[in-house]
């Protein structure tokens, strides 16, 4: 099911939308399945000036550093060199690598930049592993809800999808070993384990290990996608499950468009140099290399020292208005809705009683000027309809409490 925004903001959903016979080819046998991303029609409606959007996972525009950037990119245009005009090597540019490596030994993930991939963020790590392992039918085990592009980037490629059962620890490790024991063509197992996208939830130390334990058992690939890992409001440490991987079964996705500029669109993916191979092979179909000059810029930043100090600056800042959010919930929302607690990440997830339905809701929602994603898009099998995501890092703080006061409004007029 997918949002369509018409040229009068009108908002609709709708199942396929028709298109006109204009003599064209029929499109590939992958395009009947595929799907919009309900995030990015969601994400027009940012552009009116009087919404309140919780639907996008966008960082606050606040947390860019602007002055650090503007240093260093008087200083990279100052020395400017034909190299940084040119066309690089698929892998990503070598400095920037090593940076990547020497990020990653502070996660105690003792890696080179031979098995660093440079990537339009980490959305293309999705995209090129998908390339490299799924034949149409394979299986792809995920989390219960998962990240919605994920889902819609196997299923372009023709995967099949097992939710492995959760808790508030995370995926079970036994109903995951069960799954790889019984299950025939399992390809995959994605996971977010800090700060999941949807729900916010956080995989326990020892639920890691526990699920790592299963994993070494299978021929399978564990994919851990960690976008959100270094925006945590806690002192508690978890250890990546990359730093326990002793077989080369897990590849790493990691991003700086949530930390640093999404408009770089530089993500990395950490794997073992067999597994990279293919994917650079995959990613030298589609656009050859990111753009040099601004993995330049974001090497420089990474030399220079700058992220420590500019993730506490930023986490300190979306603490506060994940603080908030949680607050006006309590204050706000009737008695039966229930949310998480997130320790990091830029998400909440409300459940809301099982007879109501997100979608439904929707347009009452927008009526009263706040968006949110409903629930059913982050299900492989497309539920449950009584829950949502909504975003606390890219709306001011009184665009928060506005924006919560009138999804419960919403929320209490449709129970």
């Amino acid at each position: 099911m997918l949002l369509y925004i018409d040229d009068d903001n009108v908002v609709a959903f709708y199942t396929k939308r028709k298109v006109k016979d204009m003599g064209i080819p029929s499109y590939a046998d992958r395009m009947a399945g595929a799907s919009g991303s309900a995030v990015r029609e969601i994400l027009k409606l940012t552009q009116q000036p009087d919404m309140i959007s919780f639907g996008g996972g966008l960082p606050s525009a606040d947390s860019f550093p602007m002055e650090d950037l503007k240093e260093i990119l008087h200083d990279i245009t100052e020395n400017l060199t034909p190299a940084l005009l040119q066309y690089g090597e698929t892998e990503g540019y070598r400095p920037l690598r090593e940076e990547v490596a020497k990020f990653m030994a502070a996660k105690n993930v003792n890696v080179t930049m031979d098995n660093v991939l440079i990537t339009s963020g980490s959305q293309q790590g999705l995209d090129l592993v998908a390339k490299a392992f799924l034949n149409a039918g394979d299986k792809v085990v995920v989390e219960s809800p998962t990240y919605l592009a994920a889902l819609q980037t196997f299923r372009m490629y023709g995967a099949e999808f097992i939710e492995a059962p959760v808790d508030a620890d995370g995926v079970i490790a036994e109903e995951l070993d069960r799954i790889l024991s019984t299950e025939e063509n399992v390809k995959l197992v994605y996971m977010i384990p800090s700060f999941q996208n949807p729900s916010g939830r956080t995989v326990t130390t020892e639920r890691r290990k526990a699920i790592m334990e299963v994993i070494q058992k299978y021929n399978v690939i564990l994919i851990e996608d960690a976008p959100y890992e270094d925006l945590k409001y806690t002192d508690a440490v978890y250890p990546s499950m990359k730093s326990m991987d002793t077989t080369n079964q897990v590849l790493y996705f990691g991003s700086f468009s949530k930390t640093v500029a999404p408009g770089f669109r530089i993500g990395y993916s950490v794997a073992s140099e067999e597994v990279l191979s293919r994917m650079i092979i995959g990613k030298q179909t589609c656009d050859l290399n990111v753009s040099v000059f601004t993995q330049a810029i974001m090497a420089e930043y990474l030399k220079r020292g700058l992220m420590p100090d500019h993730l506490k600056k930023i986490n300190a800042e979306y603490m506060a208005k994940r603080d908030l959010m949680l607050a006006t919930l309590e204050e706000t929302m009737p008695e039966g809705i229930t949310w998480t607690h997130p320790e990091g990440g830029l998400f909440l997830w409300l459940e809301l009683p099982a007879h109501m339905s997100t979608n439904d809701m929707f347009i009452k929602a927008i009526e009263k000027k706040v968006a949110y994603v409903a629930g059913d898009s982050f299900y492989a099998a497309g539920e449950p309809h009584n829950a949502m995501r909504i975003n606390f890092s890219n709306a001011t703080p009184d665009k928060i409490v506005i924006g919560v006061k009138a999804l419960a409004e919403v929320i209490r007029e449709n129970m």
